[in-house]
């Protein structure tokens, strides 16, 4: 937990989202624009994805109300796991409103068997202590994407325990922070709520006058165009996507996965390798990296890309991915070789 005391009359309490790091020295979500403004904080980071069912959740709870004393308003923050927790703790850290984007109402498969993301997390344990009703008394807006199933879903069992007020941002996809940051408006919404003054209809109005310019909405688009095999349309949706934001790994990113998906892997790699270069500090992007170099026949860079990747601090999860893979690749280069030893000589 970082806590950050400045002369505001709000504090936030911001939980991180999905990491494949454990690093608890990573800048926390929201910590760098909330010391910007001035706005006092209390960051909640996240050492492993179990979405804050911890045993010791009690004790972090205590910590938190002590740190948010004194403040006339406190507001929960995060996005999609950290939503979840935003929402599940407000009430606990004596919260006076929530702002969740793309958040669960929860990750048991007994409560929502339409969840299938992080299959590998839904066997981990669900602390029944922290799987009931969502709390009614804190007032709470969701920004979330209703043409998504699983995010509709999520939303409209949020609203039936909490009172809500739903920003609907259709074909935003899973990122709405990103997506409301590409339409100039997540700052914004922000500090609204933060204030108590948010407008959701006009962000709303906005954001679908300013979508056009967004990546991650181009993106949503491609995929969907993908989905429905229109593979031209979906190429040229997220070619616009990258060369709206070049210098963004994201839309390369989702480039090579298209490219990758319809089987034109020299061309995915090129993007994919576009992508690596702009994050290499993202675990995701090297490891679809190296996926892609594999897909394309180049096993030793592939090997490369991992080994380096490998001595980076990284999540469990995240670490058996990347020893599978490379396992799997030292099988190949190794029949690779033997191919080569025993293959006949010319006469």
């Amino acid at each position: 937990m970082k806590v950050a005391h400045r002369a505001s009359a709000a504090c936030i309490v911001t939980f991180d989202s999905f990491a494949d790091t454990p690093d608890l020295d990573r800048l926390a979500f929201g910590e760098t624009f909330f010391g910007q403004q001035g706005i006092a904080a209390v960051h909640v980071v996240n050492g492993r994805n179990s979405w804050f069912h911890e045993p010791d959740w009690r004790e972090a709870v205590v910590a938190i109300r002590q740190a948010v004393q004194g403040y006339r308003r406190v507001v929960t923050y995060g996005s999609s796991m950290g939503g979840y927790a935003a929402l599940r703790f407000a009430d606990h850290v004596g919260a006076s409103a929530a702002l969740a984007l793309s958040p669960q109402y929860s990750r048991d498969p007994r409560k929502v068997p339409f969840e299938r993301r992080w299959p590998r997390h839904a066997r981990e344990k669900w602390l029944p202590e922290l799987s009931g009703p969502l709390p009614a008394s804190v007032p709470a807006i969701i920004a979330y994407d209703p043409a998504m199933l699983p995010e509709r879903l999520h939303a409209e069992s949020i609203a039936g325990e909490m009172e809500v007020q739903l920003l609907k941002l259709p074909h935003a996809g899973h990122a709405v922070a990103s997506y409301l940051a590409e339409c100039g408006l997540l700052s914004e919404l922000v500090l609204a709520v933060v204030n108590d003054a948010s407008d959701i209809a006009s962000i709303a109005a906005r954001s679908r006058a300013r979508r056009k310019r967004s990546p991650h909405y181009l993106m949503y688009l491609s995929q969907a165009a993908l989905a429905s095999q229109r593979n031209e349309l979906a190429l040229a949706l997220a070619r616009k996507a990258a060369e709206i934001a070049p210098d963004g790994e994201i839309g390369w990113h989702n480039l090579g996965h298209l490219l990758s998906k319809m089987g034109r892997h020299d061309e995915a790699l090129a993007a994919h390798r576009r992508s690596a270069e702009l994050a290499p500090e993202i675990g995701a992007i090297q490891l679809r990296f190296a996926q892609a170099q594999r897909a394309a026949g180049d096993y030793e860079g592939a090997l490369q890309t991992l080994r380096a990747l490998s001595a980076k601090p990284m999540t469990r999860e995240a670490r058996r991915r990347v020893a599978t893979m490379t396992l799997q690749l030292g099988l190949l280069c190794g029949a690779g070789r033997l191919r080569l030893l025993f293959r006949p000589s010319a006469a």
